[in-house]
């Protein structure tokens, strides 16, 4: 899947956790560990061992790579009381879902089944760089988060650096529109699954297995409609 669709369901599963926990603490370590796996892989593989090794998915789309967090995670929170390192592993094994991980054993259940598999990639960052800028799904992904953030976080800002801004509070109504959104556009899909490559819709799910993307879209609609009706205030 692409980054931003990643984000966009890593905060609304960050947004379902702190539900669950009553805890604000969980949102921004979900939130990032949703996008880490590709932070951590990408420049290592594509860059750092772009000659021996030329492959994006590497220990960060591990399960290796989550035990590594819940690991840091457990020393963070025995001796600093912080749940980040838990909220982190949550939010990549969110991504690897997503990436359907589980097809490609040599990775997730590395180191099993032997090394990382070795790819062929010719200018990797300047082809994913145009893959997502023409991707409906990223369109679609970075409009909700960039509303996301103006609607949840102009208030705090504009308090905290004394600026004259009193937007209207529309989380409510946002987080609501966004679930009928995209909860719409998942069932529809779902409902079509099998002519999927060729629904005009398929788009929003293209970059990874489609039913996955199907059913990260329902997911995402489910969390915004029931943290929205609730009138969530993070």
């Amino acid at each position: 899947m692409y980054f931003f669709f990643h984000l966009l369901v890593g905060v609304a599963t960050a947004l379902f956790i702190c539900e669950c926990f009553r805890s604000k603490r969980w949102f921004f370590p979900v939130a990032f560990g949703s996008i880490l796996p590709d932070l951590i892989d990408k420049p290592l593989g594509h860059i750092i061992l772009a000659e021996s090794l030329g492959y994006g998915r590497l220990i960060g789309h591990s399960l290796l790579g989550i035990w590594i967090a819940l690991v840091v995670g457990s020393l963070i929170y025995r001796y600093w009381g912080l749940i980040a390192g838990y909220g982190i592993a949550a939010g990549m094994f969110a991504h690897q879902i997503l990436d359907s991980m589980w097809e490609s054993r040599e990775v997730w259940f590395y180191p099993l089944y032997g090394p990382f598999p070795q790819g062929q990639y010719t200018n990797y960052f300047v082809t994913s760089f145009w893959r997502e800028l023409t991707a409906p799904q990223e369109w679609l992904s970075i409009s909700f988060l960039v509303l996301f953030t103006l609607i949840f976080y102009a208030k705090p800002l504009s308090e905290r650096f004394g600026w004259d801004i009193h937007p209207p509070d529309l989380r409510y109504f946002f987080l609501t529109g966004a679930g009928v959104i995209t909860l719409g556009f998942g069932i529809f899909l779902l409902l079509y699954i099998r002519d999927i490559s060729s629904n005009i819709l398929y788009p929003l799910v293209r970059g990874g297995d489609p039913l996955i993307g199907t059913g990260a879209l329902i997911w995402c609609g489910l969390v915004f409609l029931y943290i929205g009706w609730k009138r969530y205030t993070p």
